[in-house]
């Protein structure tokens, strides 16, 4: 073997050897951002799960027999609510009688559910109210 053909392996190898750490480094960086990408919607998903279980907490409490006065005292009580560090809620009640919660992550959007006073007891007459325990 001579000379040129030693120089053109090592070349062909450290060519071969760049590429292949290119590629290894370009997957581990993919991979690390989907797992911080799931990770965040893990953490969309929990807060809202903790909104819903803060509602079956305050079921038990008849707020008022005005659902619209009912979802403002609920938007208050689920704006208060701690929130995980990345992430922002907006809690609002201006359509009436139900309120929206929205979660938004900057990498990964924004989830939002609609809840309704109503449905976990929170307003209405004292006559349906006592149905509704029943």
């Amino acid at each position: 073997m001579n000379l040129v053909e030693c120089l053109m392996a090592s070349v062909i190898l450290v060519g071969a050897s760049s590429c292949s750490l290119q590629l290894w480094a370009s997957s581990s960086s993919a991979a690390e951002q989907a797992e911080q990408r799931q990770h965040q919607l893990g953490q969309l998903e929990s807060a809202l799960l903790a909104s819903q279980a803060r509602l079956a907490a305050l079921a038990a409490q008849p707020v008022s027999t005005d659902c619209a006065e009912a979802a403002r005292w609920l938007a208050a009580h689920l704006q208060s609510q701690p929130l995980a560090a990345g992430l922002t809620r907006d809690v609002s009640s201006e359509t009436g009688a139900l309120v929206r919660v929205q979660i938004r992550a900057a990498e990964v959007g924004q989830r939002q559910r609609w809840f309704s006073p109503a449905a976990y007891g929170l307003c209405g007459t004292t006559e349906q109210q006592a149905h509704a325990s029943l």
